[in-house]
């Protein structure tokens, strides 16, 4: 490879760049309805000047998820494959590059969208679907970090504060993983599960846990603790 493109490989993407590009055309784009509403009221309907300014908070609205819509789109459309594994943490690592990329952006959009006080959680399903989350319906989650690296099953819960993160660093590298969860199996509250965790279905996971990567919970178990440990199969109905 030619020496001027290996300098450019070891330098970190433009994530500041890319993301204000997102940004900047989203709020342009979102910017038309409005443009198109006013001149309609303004030349068709020939509303007083205080009733464009009393609907003020209609444009607010109306702009804000235009815009946010925009933005997941473009996040989406953005998102670069990633290969699972551990990586060293290298410019030159493409795998990394594309990840730092994949972060930042999906982060982004969570903010937007499904995160108070510019967001509502209530759009969280929705957003990690559209980001390529593997949800089965019914189900559910509070904070799923990559969401193109995880699989939930039907009616499977992510409890409030729980973190689903199929990433880590562990010194120079930087591991990445799915993490998959079965059908009706439920995390508890502020808990967090690592890269590679597979949480079988029916499986429980108590409040206040941490399941390493690559832990295997069994079906119809449940696991608490600090690391998460099981303590007992499920009661049977």
């Amino acid at each position: 490879m030619h020496k001027i493109e290996k300098e450019k490989l070891r330098k970190p993407p433009r994530l500041v760049g890319r993301l204000a590009a997102s940004i900047i055309i989203s709020g342009a784009i979102s910017l038309i309805p409005i443009i198109l509403a006013s001149y309609f009221m303004v030349n068709y309907l020939d509303l007083p000047l205080y009733v464009l300014i009393g609907l003020t908070p209609l444009y607010y609205i109306l702009t804000k998820w235009v815009f946010n819509f925009t933005f997941l789109v473009m996040v989406r459309a953005q998102l670069k494959p990633v290969e699972e594994g551990s990586h060293e943490v290298d410019m030159r690592n493409k795998n990394v590059r594309n990840w730092m990329i994949n972060v930042m952006l999906t982060n982004s959009a969570t903010s937007f969208m499904g995160t108070p006080p510019l967001g509502q959680t209530l759009f969280n399903t929705f957003i990690y679907k559209f980001l390529k989350c593997q949800m089965g319906p019914g189900s559910t989650a509070n904070k799923i970090s990559d969401p193109y690296l995880v699989e939930m099953g039907t009616s499977s819960v992510g409890g409030a504060g729980t973190v689903i993160m199929p990433h880590i660093s562990e010194g120079n590298k930087l591991y990445l993983k799915k993490i998959k969860i079965g059908d009706g199996a439920v995390v508890g509250v502020n808990s967090l599960v690592f890269p590679g965790a597979e949480i079988g279905e029916g499986a429980v996971i108590g409040a206040y846990s941490f399941v390493p990567r690559d832990t295997k919970v069994p079906p119809n178990t449940i696991w608490a603790g600090v690391p998460a440990k099981q303590i007992t199969p499920k009661p049977s109905k």
